[in-house]
Parts: structure tokens; sequence; C-alpha cells
């Protein structure tokens, strides 16, 4: 029997560089049944060319936009949900993985009928023995959802439930996915794997963190599809809490507001200047979240 047909998703927005090492890494890929996706959020890097020539095989979908990575992952999904994929695994173009990972990832949901979404252990890129990701935590009542790096699990250890997963790194069922609809592109970027994560386990789904597969990240270079970071981080924290967080709403924002501001109040102190452009971004996040205006800042 053929294993399960692998959709493997890669948005890239003017991330050349980085994109083409990823798919290089993915030739020493050991999974035999999988299609490669590339959707380019509109890229001015030259980036179609490049991949077109050194993997024609690639199939990339050009948005002719900025879509974030919510918009861009949509893209790539859809055309999954339409090709009779079994899996999509939703990749950052800036990670490396290891060449039996997706193997590794794949035989577990296929084994494992009680999961509906596994993830790796994800190590930085330029420190490997250090996790970026080596599982998760979730408190709803003051919305928030961290990485747990305790601990590094061993190779050999077993799969272990999780809250929720990485979109760094995330291998879920077609038949899932077709029911969550993708992401919601209201987050545009950030907090939008945790809503996944979560709205996957309010309809039964369970996620797996596999110790075995390994993949690396280049902490921080995706998020070169804006340069807006805090203003989306709370934003999207605050409808995160707004979705999820139920009668602890009220209780959620204010934590997340009082944090936000805790933070700015230490870098004005550190860096001795009323001047703060993470203060200007809070401000307009928490404004739009009242507002209600979400997507592309």
């Amino acid at each position: 029997m053929m294993p399960p047909q692998v959709a493997l998703i890669i948005v890239n927005w003017n991330g050349k560089g980085d994109t083409l090492e990823c798919l290089a890494s993915l030739q020493e890929d050991s999974y035999p049944s999988k299609q490669i996706i590339v959707v380019d959020n509109g890229s001015t890097d030259d980036s179609v060319a490049a991949i077109q020539t050194a993997f024609p095989a690639v199939i990339l979908l050009e948005t002719g936009a900025n879509l974030g990575f919510t918009g861009g992952n949509n893209v790539g999904i859809r055309y999954a949900l339409e090709h009779d994929a079994d899996f999509i695994f939703l990749l950052n173009n800036d990670t490396t993985v290891e060449p039996d990972a997706l193997s590794i990832l794949a035989a577990t949901l296929d084994k494992h009928s009680e999961y509906s979404m596994v993830t790796p252990v994800i190590h930085y890129f330029d420190n490997p023995g250090q996790a970026w990701f080596a599982g998760s935590k979730l408190d709803l009542s003051l919305g928030i959802a961290a990485h747990d790096k305790s601990r590094i699990p061993a190779r050999d250890e077993a799969p272990i439930l999780i809250p929720w997963a990485s979109g760094c790194a995330m291998l879920v069922r077609v038949d899932m996915m077709r029911k969550l609809e993708g992401f919601d592109d209201r987050y545009f970027l950030n907090w939008e794997d945790v809503d996944l994560c979560l709205r996957l386990v309010e309809k039964g789904g369970h996620i797996a963190l596999v110790p075995s597969a390994r993949v690396y990240h280049k902490v921080g270079r995706s998020f070169a599809v804006s340069g807006n970071n805090r203003y989306y981080y709370v934003r999207n924290n605050l409808l995160l809490a707004a979705e999820h967080c139920g009668a602890a709403y009220g209780q959620a924002c204010r934590y997340i507001i009082t944090q936000r501001f805790r933070e700015i109040m230490r870098e004005i102190k550190y860096r001795r200047t009323i001047f703060n452009i993470g203060l200007i971004d809070t401000l307009k996040a928490i404004y739009d979240h009242r507002c209600g205006h979400y997507g592309r800042h």
C-alpha cells in the first residue's frame, strides 16, 4: 500500500534564500508520497523565477499580493483539498528538516487515529542544541499560549499530547482541515496557529508532539512578512481571547494589556527615551481590536 499522500505547503514572501534552502533540505527527505506546494505572496525579490529554475517539480502558486501567513497558507490548503491529499504539512519557509522527519510524522498520524495533528520538536537553526518548540502550555483564563521548553524530550519517547502546535511545522489530517476551513484570515499573522489548534480541539481532535521528528527554525526571519509584529501580536492575542476565553475574556484582556505595557515601560527605562514604537503599535492594536478591525494592518 502507498503511504498517505502529503501536500506540503510553504509560504514565501521575499524570502528567496531561506525558501531555496528549505526546499534543498526537502530534497533529502525520504518520504515518497508528497507534493510540495510553494505559495508566493507577491514577492519582489525574484523568488518566483529562482524557485522555478532550481526546483521545477515544485507546484508554485502566485497570489499576486501579500496575503499574510493566514491567506498564503489558505491558498495552499484549498489547492491541497482539491487535489486528493490525505495529510497537509504546513512548514515555514525559514526552516530545514531532517531527512526522516516527514516520514516519522506521517507514520505517526497514520497509525494513531486519535490524533488529528502532529508536530515535530523544533530546534533553533543557529543553535541546534536548543529547542525553540518542545511542547506547549495553555491558560485561557489569562489568554496565555506559550512554548514549553522546560525539557527536550528524547528521540525515543512516545508521542506527547499537547494543547496546541506551532504553525512553523504541523501535519494535519485533510478531513479535519476541511472542517476547520483553514486559518482564520482575521489574524493575518500571529496567533493564527493557536486559534486553529483550539478550534481543532473543540471539534474533538487531539494534537501530539512527536519527539523523534526534528525541524530547525531560523527564528524570526519569516516575520519579514511584516515589520509590525508587535501590533499583530497584541491585537491577535486579544482576538484569541475574545474567541476562546469565554467568561474569562475580560480578565484575559486586562492581563494581556498589562503585560504588554510592562514590557514597554521596561524598554523605555532601558533605552532612556519616551519615544517607543512599541507603544504606538500596542495602542493601535488595542483600538483596532475594540473596533473589530482585523486582517492586514
